[in-house]
């Protein structure tokens, strides 16, 4: 019987690091790399040709970026595992997303850690990838986000979440419909993307959208509007409280 093989296409600009993602994936069990390349131009011709299940993707390329040629696929059948040695605007686009990425130099532990979702067969990324060319096109003012809970994708306005609140590993959103969504990913991962939405951290384990808080109590804690309430820890009341003052 034939072995069924995910089938990889490298798309990297850095022919050193190239060669080396290239030969950490031919170490991992079931997956194959069909082809290699270091430009858009030449990833609009290997693409098609090879019809990979799997892109690992530079983010700056020399002729442009990967989501130039993610742009040109009209039916994006592949996932994407994005590379990248810029943790900045690519970055968060790439977070608001949630799609899953690579620090260069990759790690062998982290590349096996990404494989194993594309093993799980989790969904294709046509949502995903548009909200994250979106926010990177809208000069990080993307109004939404695309959050991955374990068996579904969820796409949410920025303003229409009031609180997300994490536990451990787990980020929790509490949505203004009542909907709860839960994440697999640490509330760190989304603080940068909520905070240029006119969210605050007024605790290690909170963000909470400012247009639905309704008061600070002098005990330590907010209030929204539905009444919850939102712990401040000491170190940041100052800073809610500047908040407040500005308004």
């Amino acid at each position: 019987m034939a072995l069924s093989y995910i089938r990889v296409v490298i798309v990297e600009d850095q022919p050193t690091i190239r060669k080396d993602v290239q030969l950490l994936m031919e170490q991992q069990h079931g997956f194959i790399v069909v082809g290699t390349c270091g430009s858009v131009r030449e990833a609009r011709a290997i693409i098609p040709a090879t019809l990979p299940d799997l892109l690992l993707l530079d983010v700056t390329l020399d002729d442009g970026t990967g989501f130039d040629i993610l742009q040109e696929q009209s039916a994006t059948a592949f996932k994407v595992i994005f590379l990248t040695a810029h943790p900045d605007h690519a970055i968060q686009a790439i977070k608001v997303g949630a799609l899953d990425y690579l620090l260069k130099p990759v790690d062998r532990v982290e590349l096996e850690q990404a494989l194993a979702k594309v093993l799980k067969g989790l969904p294709t990324q046509l949502e995903q990838i548009s909200v994250a060319q979106q926010y990177l096109l809208s000069n990080n003012k993307g109004r939404h986000i695309v959050l991955r809970a374990a068996d579904y994708l969820q796409k949410v306005e920025l303003d229409k979440i009031i609180y997300c609140s994490s536990d451990g590993g787990y980020t929790t959103f509490f949505l203004a419909d009542g909907k709860k969504v839960v994440t697999s990913r640490y509330l760190k991962e989304y603080e940068d993307i909520l905070s240029a939405a006119s969210f605050i951290r007024p605790h290690q384990s909170y963000m909470v959208n400012f247009q639905f808080i309704d008061r600070y109590h002098k005990e330590g804690h907010l209030v929204l509007k539905d009444g919850t309430k939102i712990p401040v820890a000491t170190r940041k009341k100052e800073a809610v409280l500047e908040l407040f003052n500005k308004l």
